[in-house]
């Protein structure tokens, strides 16, 4: 009898995604095969994680600007909703590391790839021209008006979202994304802050804009 090949890092990953989904409980699986062989440790599975999303909302970006809609702000409002509702639980695992990161360099790695989902959707919406401070506070707002409709138009898919969002998680999150003073100008009516997510590139690695 052959022996049964050795699953690569992009399978198992693979696999922990799809039991994430399927449980979709916040919580990273433990009994996937192969995570503690080709992750060294939570910081580079977090990081594996936060990439997969990105990539995820990226291309539900791109999806949403295909027909060249009149309403872009809209389209990304929208597109970051689907993002949600196909990676429910990947976005669900990400808003608990944000609120309780385990590390430091994952709670780096969270806010740092707020950054850069913000900066894609205020590109994407036309609001701004590359990665800075001003297209990340134009895009946290979108963001947060997309968790908004999450809270107010619940469905099955949403409901993983509507735990913490405007609360513990945005006043944990805006104090450390924002510089201090900036943080009133990044608030829509009614809300108190932010939220986290990944990255630009293959790499795992993350790297907060300048």
């Amino acid at each position: 009898m052959k022996d049964r090949p050795k699953p690569s890092r992009a399978t198992v990953l693979h696999n922990l995604i799809e039991e994430i989904l399927a449980r979709n409980d916040g919580q990273i699986p433990t009994n996937i095969e192969g995570t503690d062989t080709y992750f060294n440790n939570i910081e580079d599975l977090a990081n594996a994680l936060l990439l997969r999303w990105h990539t995820r909302l990226v291309a539900s970006l791109e999806r949403s600007l295909v027909d060249d809609p009149e309403d872009r702000r809209e389209a990304v409002i929208e597109a970051w909703r689907h993002a949600t509702r196909i990676y429910s639980g990947v976005r669900r695992v990400i808003d608990e590391m944000a609120e309780d990161p385990p590390t430091d360099v994952v709670a780096h790695a969270v806010l740092a790839t707020a950054r850069n989902d913000w900066a894609a959707m205020a590109i994407a919406a036309g609001l701004a021209s590359g990665i800075d401070e001003l297209g990340a506070r134009v895009g946290q707002r979108l963001e947060l008006e997309a968790r908004r409709r999450n809270l107010t138009e619940p469905s099955t898919a949403n409901k993983p979202l509507a735990r913490s969002l405007l609360g513990t998680l945005m006043a944990h999150l805006v104090g450390r994304v924002l510089p201090k003073g900036s943080t009133d100008s990044a608030r829509p009516p009614g809300s108190s802050g932010a939220t986290a997510s990944p990255q630009d590139s293959g790499s795992v690695r993350h790297t907060t804009p300048n």
